[in-house]
């Protein structure tokens, strides 16, 4: 019989609800927003509508298959398992369980059963060998969040519904919205705040499709927003003797303000003018406008975390939050609480709890409960007895996302590379096994992972919309299965510790055994909640749950041991060393080079939708070159350059045009497939700018090891 299911998008942080019909053969006949969702009310991109191609592609990986020779051979599960299981166990009894790793991709973040499956599976397996792609675009906001508050999770969100200014760094919400926020609509969010009298102000190299909308655009240099930061809060402390900022209150609650205030006394506005290409007197009305805002919000995201200095430009966002009293207030930023006590679970949980883990080769710490991806290459290739000899990756294409040219071929080095994914990709080329996992339409979920961070906080649970095509199977029952075959546990610490007495609740609710992710969902919603697991099958399209009041997160919720935000944590404070030392190179940049940004495009998502057949993309992607710079380099519109830069190079036709300032190339990234064996996507045209860009550790940003992929240096070329 036909049918209507509400469900949501897992694509991106927006989450939008989705109606989904479906006809008496299972299969999805179209999708389109829930207009009844309280939250996302009527409005979902053309990623998340077309959700019905990406389920029914006939491209997709449907069963195990392992590869013989140049080709694919078609197993069964059993098999698969067995061998994967044999050869791990082999590899465990002969180089310990250090040689054992899994890397996680960005899709697996939006799925409550397989953020947790996947790390209880390498910590059955006793490995610390947890690499994830948060590393490439996030890894600077989890290093600060833990640093300040305790807890990588920890991220106050933006009031944009009372806000009257919000000040944007590096986001471009019009195509992607807000990174490390659940906000769907978020242009429209801002085009209120206007409505409303207010004011938003984007800080951006180029003039975005979100400042052709709204807003004011202020150009600035690639990787100085730090610079931008440090002045502002010069001059509210220091310019204006601090009479525009909350000091005292500051200090009731955190330890370290008057640090933070002396840290930034070097950073005149006519220094930090040299440096960011901002006129002295424009930062000076920019950081009091936005202090006497009656409610400020100040955001950043993935074109500031990917910089040379993404953790001191959100550890100073935080500051400013902090000091001048828009953290925990109407129209600032606040902490949600959630359907239950999320900061609590976070803690008893462990993920991202601050460990004695280090890479064997360059000693990089845990962030977030993983080591810096750009690490990985060296670790393979150790010479160590304990070196990555089996990696698992799920929902992840590091061969094609990390930069630099190092990670492919080590990847070749491995004795054992299984993809769990839904299609074929750079990575996947390879790999020894292929498992075909589900889709978001196949499988039941709840994003815990997001839920202190909504702006409208809600509640939604999806059961299955469809049953599984073929073989695939969820990664919360391959990752169980795995690690009965490599000779472990099916649980590891972070399911067993989700909850406390996890086993004595269980017994007390009969018929939820053995534990899956409803029956977890169930006991996390019981456990303090403000809904039921009950209530949300009741109401496909969400619940609305109370409103977090302001005033509510600092000195009751901060998750530090003593409960007071560490606003000057050591290393933060030693990177102001480096900041000081870079910037003569970014104000004087080497002649003849520009500064390289990225950016993403409306139909694709980082690289895994150029494979979805109901998506018509663009053709390959394009350098955008500011005409100053075009015309010093002989380059007309339409021309194929080639881009250089300490990677590699690259060849693409160039777009002349006034949208990136002088100085600047930009290249969106994700493109370029020829190696993917993913047919769809390997015929589109384009290129990969990680090729270009340097990788491997050396290119880590020091604080928080998240690979710098912003305003490295390139040339632009007309190509022989």
């Amino acid at each position: 019989m036909a049918r209507t299911q509400r469900t949501y998008c897992r694509i991106c942080e927006a989450h939008c609800g989705l109606e989904v019909d479906v006809d008496e053969r299972d299969q999805v006949v179209a999708v389109r927003p829930d207009r009844a969702h309280p939250v996302s009310r009527g409005f979902a991109c053309v990623k998340g509508t077309s959700l019905g191609g990406l389920h029914h592609d006939p491209a997709r990986i449907d069963h195990p298959y392992r590869r013989e020779g140049d080709g694919w051979r078609r197993i069964s599960w059993r098999q698969a398992l067995d061998e994967i299981g044999e050869r791990v166990r082999g590899l465990r009894a002969e180089h310990g369980d250090r040689s054992v790793a899994l890397y996680t991709g960005n899709p697996t973040f939006f799925s409550f059963a397989n953020i947790v499956w996947s790390q209880a599976f390498v910590e059955a397996l006793g490995s610390p060998n947890h690499f994830a792609s948060h590393s490439i675009d996030v890894n600077t906001k989890f290093k600060v969040a833990t640093e300040l508050y305790g807890l990588p999770t920890v991220h106050p969100v933006p009031d944009l519904a009372r806000t009257s200014f919000a000040l944007l760094l590096g986001t471009n919400p019009a195509v992607t919205q807000l990174s490390v926020v659940q906000a769907p609509d978020a242009l429209g969010r801002l085009r209120d705040v206007e409505r409303r009298g207010g004011r938003v102000v984007v800080v951006d190299p180029r003039r975005t499709e979100t400042v052709r909308r709204v807003g004011e655009h202020l150009a600035i240099r690639p990787g100085t927003d730090a610079y931008l930061l440090a002045g502002m809060l010069h001059v509210l402390a220091h310019e204006d003797a601090g009479g525009r900022l909350h000091l005292d209150v500051a200090r009731t609650h955190a330890d370290g303000v008057d640090a933070v205030v002396a840290a930034v006394a070097p950073w005149t506005p006519e220094r930090v003018a040299e440096v960011t290409g901002i006129d002295a007197d424009a930062l000076r009305g920019l950081a009091r406008d936005w202090a006497a805002a009656d409610g400020a919000c100040l955001y950043v995201s993935t074109g500031v975390n990917m910089g040379p200095f993404g953790s001191v430009a959100y550890w100073l966002v935080q500051a400013l939050l902090l000091l001048s009293g828009n953290l925990d207030r109407p129209g600032g930023h606040l902490v949600p609480r959630g359907p239950f006590d999320v900061l609590r679970l976070a803690q008893l949980a462990g993920p991202g709890a601050v460990s004695d883990d280090r890479t064997l080769v360059s000693g990089w710490p845990k962030v977030a409960g993983a080591f810096p991806v750009a690490a990985l290459a060296e670790e393979i290739r150790a010479d160590h007895p304990e070196r990555i000899r089996a990696l698992f990756v799920s929902a992840g294409n590091p061969a094609h996302s990390v930069p630099g040219d190092e990670l492919a071929p080590a990847l070749d080095e491995l004795d054992l590379l299984v993809c769990i994914d839904l299609y074929r990709n750079e990575t996947a080329a390879h790999a020894d096994y292929l498992l075909p996992a589900t889709d978001m339409l196949e499988r039941s979920d709840y994003p815990v992972a997001w839920a202190n961070l909504q702006l409208e906080e809600h509640a939604q649970f999806t059961p299955a919309v469809v049953r599984p095509v073929g073989d695939r199977r969820p990664e919360w029952e391959i990752f169980s299965e795995l690690a009965l075959a490599c000779g472990a546990s099916a649980l590891g610490p972070t399911v067993c510790n989700a909850l406390p007495h996890v086993n004595r609740l269980l017994d007390r609710l009969p018929g939820v055994r053995p534990v899956t992710p409803d029956t977890l969902l169930a006991l996390l919603l019981r456990w303090g909640g403000t809904t039921s697991l009950a209530e949300l099958r009741d109401h496909p399209e969400g619940v609305v749950l109370p409103p977090t009041p302001p005033g509510s997160f600092l000195g009751q919720r901060v998750p530090t041991p003593d409960g007071r935000i560490r606003l000057a944590p050591p290393e933060l404070v030693a990177d102001l060393d480096r900041l000081e030392a870079e910037a003569s190179a970014l104000a004087h940049p080497p002649p003849g080079t520009l500064a390289l940004i990225g950016r993403r495009e409306r139909r694709s998502h980082n690289s895994w939708m150029h494979a979805n057949p109901e998506i018509r993309q663009p053709d390959g992607n394009r350098v955008l070159v500011h005409p100053a710079d075009a015309a010093a380099r002989g380059i007309g519109d339409g021309d194929v350059v080639e881009v250089a830069g300490p990677g590699g190079s690259i060849r693409l036709p160039a777009t002349v045009t006034d949208e990136v300032a002088a100085g600047v190339v930009c290249i969106p990234h994700g493109w370029g497939h020829a190696d993917s064996g993913a047919a769809r996507a390997a015929a589109l045209p384009g290129a990969n700018p990680n090729r270009v860009m340097g990788g491997g550790s050396s290119w880590c940003e020091p604080v928080s090891g998240q690979s710098q992929m912003l305003a490295q240096r390139v040339t632009v070329a007309p190509a022989p």
